[in-house]
């Protein structure tokens, strides 16, 4: 167990966070982003069957070189057009609905060592951008008549379970993991880490 930190080393790492954080909004503001707006022609409209809920499908977008990486909707459970006498709701920004989605980044065997600055501390990076994007997340849900959590955490380690699609989807030192929840309040279901 390590000793508990003065006040005195407590202001010091203060003062180094503040730092930090005055450097990053100096640098953002020197260097704006430009806006690049995500257009319709790069989502896939497609409608998530609510394993808490079976007859309810969510509809939403999801970017197409996601879906392409994954094996297509039918490989995460999705389907293109909603069967009949089932309920549609659409998916917006602000909505309480826990949808279970897997999270997953590429890796890479070398590893980058970015160094530290006045920004940040010095970090390890081992995601490696395929095609401009390294994280990626698409809903998920196992198929079925009436899926639920139990056979969806089975058939996320049913899809990565095959070396081929290891290899496909998180490559040498990647991580996906199941997740259910909305916005930024998650809990994970299930990880698997290469």
């Amino acid at each position: 167990m390590s000793r508990r930190k003065s006040a005195v080393e407590l202001e010091e790492l203060a003062k180094i966070k503040r730092a930090q954080a005055a450097a990053r909004l100096a640098h953002r503001t020197a260097n704006p982003k430009a806006y690049t707006p995500k257009l319709d022609v790069d989502y896939t409209q497609v409608y998530y069957r609510d394993p808490l809920e079976p007859t309810r499908f969510l509809k939403l977008k999801v970017a197409n070189g996601t879906l392409t990486l994954w094996g297509g909707a039918t490989a995460a459970g999705l389907v293109t057009v909603p069967p009949a006498n089932s309920t549609i709701v659409e998916i917006t920004r602000g909505n309480k609905i826990p949808i279970v989605k897997v999270r997953w980044y590429y890796g890479d065997d070398t590893a980058v060592v970015v160094a530290a600055n006045e920004m940040h501390g010095r970090w390890v990076k081992f995601y490696d951008e395929k095609n401009g994007q390294s994280h990626h997340q698409i809903p998920f849900v196992a198929e079925g008549a009436t899926p639920n959590l139990a056979s969806t955490i089975t058939a996320f380690y049913a899809k990565l379970n095959t070396p081929t699609e290891t290899d496909k989807i998180i490559g040498t030192r990647g991580r996906a993991e199941l997740v259910i929840g909305y916005g930024n309040q998650y809990t994970t279901l299930a990880r698997v880490s290469v």
